[in-house]
């Protein structure tokens, strides 16, 4: 529609691919944050249902870590989840500097969600000789 780039679907995902460890930190971040949000839930409205709700989030949350890190030993999988769920945090609480307008702040939390997202690729192996840019997505 916009031009003539055939798809190159060999290129989709490729190994040490940093755009897909990026969307995968994202997604992780928000799933986790979604399992806190449905145990708050629970804690203020006593409802059941928001157990369920956890249920599935975790359930959700852990099969595309699975997918996702399946090289990685239990202890580097534990950690994978426990960075994801700091880094939402850290997002959260930038917002909430910026949102009253203090960019110095915003910027020291900016700074910490980034170390956690290095943190993050390091413990997938990736480093500054096999990272790859490569990808189509």
């Amino acid at each position: 529609m916009f031009g003539n780039k055939k798809e190159n679907k060999e290129m989709k995902i490729v190994d040490k691919d940093v755009g897909l460890a990026e969307d995968t930190f994202e997604f992780l971040k928000h799933a986790v944050a979604d399992e806190s949000h449905c145990l708050g839930n629970f804690n203020s409205t006593g409802e059941e249902s928001h157990l369920l709700d956890l249920e599935s989030a975790r359930k959700l949350r852990t099969d595309v870590l699975d997918e996702f890190s399946h090289k990685l030993d239990a202890q580097k999988w534990c950690r994978v989840k426990h960075i994801c769920g700091k880094a939402m945090t850290i997002q959260e609480i930038c917002t909430r500097h910026l949102s009253v307008g203090d960019l110095e702040m915003a910027k020291k939390y900016g700074e910490r969600h980034k170390n956690l997202y290095l943190e993050f690729i390091k413990i997938l192996g990736f480093d500054e000789k096999n990272i790859s840019f490569d990808s189509s997505a």
